[in-house]
């Protein structure tokens, strides 16, 4: 009987450590599951939080109304305004959650807060950009590494006051030509020609483009017309010994002409003593 009550208890044992196991496995589950739940809501909660705190860019036009939102808050909520860290001073109208400025200009531009009463919670920010559309900008062109190649420039007579960005087209032939930006001016872009001495017109298109609207102006040219090098280089002037009134006058071609046996310049030279008001030209020879 000993040994029989024995082994029942030993074998009585085994089944409650694995009923106890089961249960603890399953509380183990439960609690993590709950764990993941409640990490996977503050997860949500600080992303909108995050959300609502980080700047959004709000582009409006000179001279408007312009009617700013806190976020996502019902028609009727209380809300306070900043703008840069202070009350609002400019001519304005609060309808529940919804700023109005009347009639921007640029003294509007600002980071502004809105936080709902009457807890002070910051609920959006929003950065306000006050701006015109562009108009067509001015386009010219140049070539003073002919036959390599020309250049385009590009630039609005008027400010818009907001980020503008450019789109390039340049035609010959009906056919679109590689135009390469130029690596310090922003407004320009560097076109090889695709042949010499061609009949066929290029058109040049810029288009500008901000928040607020886009124009474009288009430019056509032949080949001949934007041919213009740059200035002589190491110009000058030596007295002629035993002749003082008279100079010798030296230069060289412009290191940018890179074909001057082939396209030679022709150079006229001006020049006036002190005395005088009127300037003299020299027609030079071919080089």
């Amino acid at each position: 009987m000993s040994y029989l009550g024995t082994k029942l208890l030993t074998c009585h044992f085994p089944l409650m450590a694995s009923q106890a196991t089961t249960q603890d496995a399953i509380m183990a589950n439960l609690v993590t599951s709950l764990c993941c739940v409640v990490l996977a809501a503050v997860v949500v909660a600080y992303a909108q939080r995050r959300i609502q705190l980080v700047a959004r860019n709000q582009y409006e036009r000179m001279g408007s109304d312009v009617t700013m939102q806190c976020g996502s808050l019902e028609s009727g909520t209380s809300v306070s305004w900043k703008v840069n860290g202070t009350d609002v001073q400019a001519k304005h109208q609060l309808e529940g959650p919804v700023l109005i400025l009347n009639q921007v200009d640029l003294s509007h531009n600002g980071l502004y807060s809105c936080f709902q009463n009457p807890h002070g919670e910051r609920r959006d920010t929003i950065y306000l950009h006050v701006g015109v559309p562009p108009r067509e900008p001015l386009i010219t062109c140049r070539s003073n590494t002919y036959p390599k190649g020309f250049y385009c420039n590009w630039h609005l007579q008027h400010s818009t006051y907001i980020p503008t960005s450019f789109e390039v087209d340049i035609q010959h032939n009906q056919r679109s030509l590689a135009v390469e930006k130029d690596a310090v001016h922003k407004n320009r872009c560097h076109v090889r020609f695709p042949e010499v001495f061609s009949s066929y017109p290029y058109v040049v298109n810029v288009t500008v483009i901000n928040a607020l609207g886009k124009a474009f102006n288009t430019y056509v040219f032949e080949e001949s017309n934007i041919v213009k090098p740059d200035p002589p280089e190491r110009v000058t002037a030596t007295p002629i010994r035993f002749n003082p009134r008279r100079l010798e006058v030296s230069w060289q071609s412009p290191a940018t002409w890179p074909e001057i046996d082939s396209f030679p310049l022709k150079y006229f030279l001006r020049y006036r003593p002190l005395i005088r008001e009127q300037w003299q030209h020299v027609s030079t020879t071919l080089f």
